[in-house]
């Protein structure tokens, strides 16, 4: 698999189907998540952040997956031409979060909501609706961990805008190459 194939797996399963006319994944399944896309848009619209969620929703994200880095080696198994090759994939979710609460600290708790919400999706399914064979577990030459970074929040005019970055490692195994 490719890594635009695996990248698209990742938004698929984190943002839903894609929509090919706005280049975006907009059906998440993960409470507070309005669109998924796998590259920076051009133009921020707030409206996407707000996207398919309740009409009262007092925070919204929207989030970016990249692949950083790769590695492929062979795992030797059956002699010296057999074998798989795995394949690791660094990715980071970019979780861009704006909130409209009256105070700064509610915002801030739905952040650690939505890094809730994402890791038990994650959870539910550790190949990640099948685009890759495992993500976030140990692996070799891998991460072994999902990790958490956090932006500092900014207010201004009754808007919180913050940030939240998770990353981990995916790996796909290659049979018979």
């Amino acid at each position: 698999m490719s890594a635009a194939a695996v990248l698209d797996g990742i938004c698929r399963y984190f943002g839903g189907p894609y929509d090919p006319g706005t280049r975006t994944y907009r059906a998440s399944p993960v409470a507070g998540v309005g669109v998924v896309r796998r590259a920076f848009a051009k133009r921020d619209n707030h409206g996407d952040y707000f996207h398919g969620l309740p009409a009262a929703s007092r925070t919204g994200s929207q989030i970016i997956v990249t692949i950083y880095r790769s590695r492929e080696f062979r795992i030797a198994l059956g002699g010296e031409h057999g074998g798989m090759k795995q394949r690791n994939f660094e990715a980071e979710l970019a979780c861009f979060i704006r909130s409209r609460t009256p105070h700064a600290e509610d915002a801030q708790d739905d952040v650690y909501a939505l890094q809730d919400a994402l890791v038990g999706w994650m959870q539910r399914d550790r190949t990640l609706g099948g685009a890759v064979f495992q993500a976030g577990e140990h692996m070799t030459n891998g991460s072994n961990e999902i990790a958490f970074g956090y932006g500092q929040p900014q207010t201004k005019d009754e808007l919180t805008k913050s940030f939240l970055s998770m990353a981990f490692s995916a790996c796909e195994i290659l049979a018979g190459v």
